[in-house]
């Protein structure tokens, strides 16, 4: 078994794939968007225009590109009046899923490996996750230089690992940026794409912790030369044709896996995960694991663990979001009930597309609620 935490960018079904995997266990998954005219890119960056204004719903119908319309929330307008037929600069903040338009944002923002920066509004503060009390007020001496800088700027987790000097010239070279595509937006004609996004294994790798990542491996050269520019020998060039990199981690047929229903665990239970229009349901199932145990209790108890691990793992995997409801083997004793709730929560923390445990409701299912960003894993295989 291939006991490493890695990132691997490869080729699958004629796009490219971004995995990182544990212990050769896929935990989040991307897939390169083939470009269209109908779909805008999240994180681009337009000078739209204001097709229609609907107040009974809040939202604002912005046309990004010739026959592309996106919805604006109102609410997200900080206040800001809008008008029909009125040029305004947006970012591309969801992907547009089945029916419904992708949506835009008034206030874009830049990432980088460090720092984001916004034009929400001028705060300035630092990842909640860096708990270490000097490590903060090192950080806050950093920000403390940008106090008159009229974006916001939110320090990553990752900044708490990288120097002063980093942090401050990352910040200084993402607000220089940002600055250029606000102020000479005026000048551009409607539909211009003022700023194209990063490509989506960029966007990921900088959002990870790459202490904790052993190596970045990709078959593709032209990627390997790009990601050894920045990242050095954590990049890693795969050359061997003879047996390739998809074989070799059993790739393909993982993300096959990925589709079915059934989930079989090592204890000898199951999940089932099903998937309806308005929730998404996984049921943990015994199956034959409780023959001939007598302390069914504790075989109850060591088997919702392992559903709970894996339900975390499979809800990152497959990309579901929105309502989620797990339904647990019913368990007698409260402290191995909160034992299994403090568990998946702490799973579920791991995931970087903000997740959150809800609770059991009286009919003892556990809800759980996932912010869409982007489309569930099984509708793009599929597509």
């Amino acid at each position: 078994m291939n006991n490493r935490n890695e990132i691997v960018i490869t080729g699958f079904r004629d796009r490219l794939v971004m995995l990182y995997m544990e212990n050769d266990k896929i935990y989040d998954v991307l897939l390169e968007e083939k470009p269209t005219d109908e779909q805008p890119v999240v994180g681009n960056i337009y000078v739209g225009k204001v097709h229609n204004i609907i107040q009974n719903i809040n939202a604002a119908f912005v046309e990004v590109k010739k026959d592309v319309i996106c919805y604006l929330p109102l609410s997200e307008c900080n206040g800001r009046t809008i008008t029909c037929g009125e040029e305004i600069v947006v970012q591309v903040r969801k992907a547009a899923v089945k029916d419904k338009q992708a949506v835009v944002t008034l206030y874009p923002e830049i990432a980088g490996r460090f720092c984001v920066i916004s034009a929400k509004n001028s705060i300035k503060s630092i990842s909640r996750k860096i708990e270490d009390r000097e490590t903060r007020e090192r950080l806050q001496a950093v920000l403390a230089e940008f106090k008159d800088e009229e974006y916001g700027i939110v320090l990553r987790t990752n900044a708490g690992a990288a120097s002063d000097f980093e942090i401050t010239e990352e910040c200084r070279s993402l607000l220089s940026d940002l600055h250029e595509q606000l102020d000479y937006s005026k000048y551009k004609t409607c539909f211009s794409l003022l700023r194209r996004e990063d490509s989506f294994y960029l966007k990921y790798i900088r959002s990870c912790q790459l202490e904790n990542i052993e190596r970045i491996i990709t078959d593709r050269e032209d990627i390997y030369q790009e990601l050894h520019s920045v990242y050095g020998e954590k990049a890693v060039f795969y050359q061997d044709t003879s047996y390739p990199l998809d074989k070799l981690l059993g790739i393909s047929s993982k993300l096959e896996k990925a589709l079915e229903k059934k989930v079989w665990l090592k204890s000898g239970g199951n999940l089932v995960i099903e998937p309806t229009e308005a929730l998404t349901v996984i049921d943990v199932n015994t199956g034959k694991a409780i023959d001939g145990k007598r302390n069914k209790e504790t075989t109850f108890f060591k088997m919702n663990c392992e559903a709970a691990r894996e339900a975390a793992r499979q809800i990152r995997m497959r990309n579901i979001s929105g309502i989620i409801l797990i339904d647990f083997i019913d368990m007698q004793k409260r402290k191995h009930q909160n034992e299994l709730m403090e568990l998946l929560r702490a799973e579920l923390a791991k995931d970087k597309t903000k997740t959150v445990l809800i609770d059991i409701t009286k009919l003892g299912l556990v809800e759980i609620t996932r912010m869409k960003k982007n489309k569930p894993l099984w509708e793009v295989l599929r597509q």
